[in-house]
């Protein structure tokens, strides 16, 4: 098997995992800071981890606030206030 056919079937693999979860209608970005924010939840991600992981630094912040409205308009995200600092945004996965 090659490397070429390796990913594809990985590819193939993450999309039947999306649709189990529900999530094959969201688009790559949401796609990604949501498992971002879900991969982040014991260090509480928020707005400015996401902007400042290597993956998404090829989109812009405007595209990356668009994403996380969307996911909160989705109710897939939910925010929280930060407990030390009222002005931190803690994001939370809402898979419920």
């Amino acid at each position: 098997m090659t490397t070429l056919n390796k990913l594809f079937d990985l590819r193939k693999s993450l999309v039947e995992f999306e649709e189990n979860l529900g999530l094959s209608n969201l688009s790559d970005l949401e796609k990604a800071m949501l498992e971002f924010i879900g991969n982040q939840a014991v260090d509480n991600a928020t707005l400015t981890d996401i902007i400042q992981d290597e993956y998404f630094k090829n989109y812009s912040l405007s595209t990356i606030k668009r994403g996380l409205v969307s996911l909160i308009d989705k109710g897939l995200v939910l925010q929280e206030f930060g407990k030390e600092d009222r002005r931190k945004r803690i994001l939370k996965v809402n898979l419920a």
